[in-house]
């Protein structure tokens, strides 16, 4: 699979798509801890993933990348919305680097989704260097290798599930239910990832005082 980056006129009576859209809670760990992988509906995942001590998002605003480091041991952002450089590489990487303030961050995620977060400090010393997991990447509009509709953040959807489309805490299955979507209910769509794990789209909806991810063949666009 190629890394995707920038790598849902029935007569059912179906909720209203929210006028306001509220702050998105954080992905959480099972016990809580926010991991803030969407903070903002309109801004999009480019990469996602944790490591044993850190959460790192990179996302994008317009044509610009932020990042956000949150440090699960001590519960603090260590940094929020700080600008990103994608770096050129030569093996098969994209490279995401923040260098504003005492330290140099950098985000890494190569061909096979492995990933890794390194901090060097002002002197050049290493700070951090770690492996990460429960990757997620950016969705592009239009073809993706990634199975499920494809729905842009900031519109709604339609949901198809037979039953109910639930609600988790993470855009993968087996992480904690939190709600439910009926069939034919409309959600507020907030983010889109790529989970290369499973192979397909996952949207952070909105729906009924809930945010949580559906996966994205449970959902078809309103347009």
């Amino acid at each position: 699979m190629a890394l995707a980056m920038g790598a849902m006129a029935p007569t059912l009576a179906i909720t209203r798509l929210a006028t306001t859209r509220p702050e998105p809670r954080p992905l959480a760990n099972s016990d809580g801890t926010g991991l803030l992988l969407a903070q903002d509906p309109i801004l999009e995942t480019a990469l996602f993933f944790e490591t044993e001590t850190m959460a790192v998002r990179v996302y994008r605003q317009g044509s610009n990348h932020l990042m956000n480091l949150y440090n699960k041991a001590t519960d603090v952002v260590e940094a929020r919305g700080i600008p990103v450089s994608i770096i050129p590489s030569h093996r098969d990487q994209i490279v995401y680097r923040a260098d504003r303030g005492e330290a140099e961050r950098i985000a890494r995620i190569n061909a096979l989704n492995e990933t890794e977060l390194e901090i060097i400090a002002a002197d050049g010393s290493l700070v951090l260097k770690e492996p990460g997991f429960n990757a997620v990447v950016g969705v592009p509009d239009g073809s993706t290798d990634f199975q499920g509709n494809n729905v842009a953040p900031g519109t709604g959807a339609i949901v198809l599930s037979a039953e109910a489309a639930r609600l988790r805490s993470q855009p993968r299955l087996g992480s904690d239910i939190i709600g439910a979507a009926s069939r034919r209910e409309i959600v507020d769509v907030l983010d889109r990832v790529g989970n290369p794990d499973d192979g397909f789209i996952w949207y952070q909806v909105f729906h009924e005082g809930v945010t949580g991810w559906v996966r994205g063949d449970l959902l078809q666009s309103l347009r």
